[in-house]
């Protein structure tokens, strides 16, 4: 399967940077689902979508290219690796790329509450979903990670905020 970086519509081999910086990643087993995100991406400036239908393709070209990727969107149910597998595998490799897990079945609110409480998941939207609502919430995700970015570059160090103690 060959990647297709849907912003500027050029066919890119595992491994190959991006013309943009920041990728983002679709990952469903459904064509249809991941032409359709990809698609309603593709003008949102700054970033360059790729597009997998399998996870295990999705995850290489991760690994490949971790340091540019900024958000995976993954659906949960898939063949082979699920979808909670590879985004437990790519915030190893990877803890500040955002995730947002898509889901076609109602997703208890304890499993919610399990993996986005480690950190794991950002954002689990059920599917169908109105393609205005996914832009938007794309962009919330990708503001997101700019901002923790930032934060970064302007604090790169932890704070210790506790009380001297008597021997100080």
């Amino acid at each position: 399967m060959t990647n297709i970086s849907i912003l500027s519509v050029t066919s890119l081999e595992s491994g190959q940077v991006s013309p943009n910086k920041e990728m983002v990643g679709i990952v469903d087993d459904e064509k249809d689902i991941t032409t359709l995100f990809g698609e309603a991406l593709r003008d949102i400036e700054g970033i360059s979508v790729f597009t997998f239908n399998d996870s295990l393709e999705a995850l290489k070209h991760f690994t490949n290219n971790k340091e540019e990727y900024i958000l995976i969107i993954s659906d949960l149910s898939m063949p082979g690796m699920n979808g909670l597998d590879l985004v437990k595998k790519i915030k190893k490799l990877s803890p500040k790329t955002r995730i947002m897990i898509t889901s076609g079945y109602e997703i208890e609110p304890c499993e919610r509450q399990i993996d986005t409480n480690k950190g794991i998941i950002n954002k689990i939207i059920e599917k169908p979903i109105s393609m205005s609502r996914f832009r938007q919430e794309v962009k919330n995700q990708v503001k997101a990670y700019r901002i923790s970015i930032d934060k970064t570059i302007l604090y790169p160090f932890k704070l210790s905020l506790r009380a001297p103690s008597e021997s100080e």
